[in-house]
């Protein structure tokens, strides 16, 4: 003797059911990846910018060297390629100098002015 009868619309729900919750599941995992990706690409962003700006602090002090020498010392290499572009305006006794540092998409710049 059967006490319940199923019916043609109970048929589909577990169904439903389960591709609702799946895509929920789906849906969280993109989300939560979608922020961790961004946090490395803020993390290797943050490297990147350490190292532009010690390239641009490097030619600050290099430029700083041959003004006080007065005489052309070569350009600091930088072995993790980096780069380093400076510029001096002015004469005695005021001069701007300026050191754009760069590394990979990164670039960041000083100025001093004495």
């Amino acid at each position: 003797m059967k006490i319940f009868k199923k019916t043609k619309k109970e048929s589909g729900v577990t169904l439903i059911l389960t591709i609702i919750i799946s895509s929920v599941i789906m849906l969280s995992a993109i989300l939560i990846s979608s922020i961790v990706v961004a946090q490395l690409k803020l993390a290797s962003d943050i490297n990147e910018s350490m190292v532009a700006i010690y390239a641009a602090d490097s030619g600050i002090e290099w430029q700083l060297y041959q003004i006080r020498k007065g005489a052309a010392v070569p350009a600091p290499a930088m072995a993790n390629g980096a780069v380093i572009t400076t510029t001096v305006a002015g004469a005695y006794p005021s001069f701007n100098v300026k050191s754009l540092g760069s590394f990979g998409a990164v670039k960041r710049q000083f100025e001093v002015s004495f």
